[in-house]
């Protein structure tokens, strides 16, 4: 294969992942959103928890525990996923930093 195919397949492969990681990115800040919403929840419960009975305080706060636990395992997934498309993209751009120096070698002979 070619120099220029190699790296046009490298490339396109490298391009795919960069749009990996903006979807990941994406999903992130729709995720932070959503636990912003929780965090006001449970602040508005705080300030308004002694106008409701313990067994209902109680159901509620486990409810918004539940969510926020739901929604930091999703962000946790989330960065998890960066990590390792990041660990691609460093590969790849390691193979293509190889193929241009074998190509410079090969141009010295």
């Amino acid at each position: 294969m070619t120099l220029n195919k190699t790296l046009e397949k490298l490339l396109a492969s490298k391009n795919e992942l960069l749009e990996s990681v903006e979807v990941c990115c994406k999903s992130i800040e729709f995720w932070e959103e959503r636990a912003n919403e929780v965090f006001s929840r449970m602040d508005k419960f705080e300030e308004e928890s002694f106008l409701s009975s313990e067994e209902q305080n109680q159901k509620q706060y486990a409810c918004l525990i539940k969510e926020s636990n739901k929604i930091m395992s999703r962000v946790n997934f989330e960065n998890n996923q960066l990590d390792i498309l990041e660990a691609k993209i460093l590969d790849l751009e390691e193979t293509i930093i190889k193929a241009l120096s074998k190509y410079a070698k090969k141009q010295k002979k």
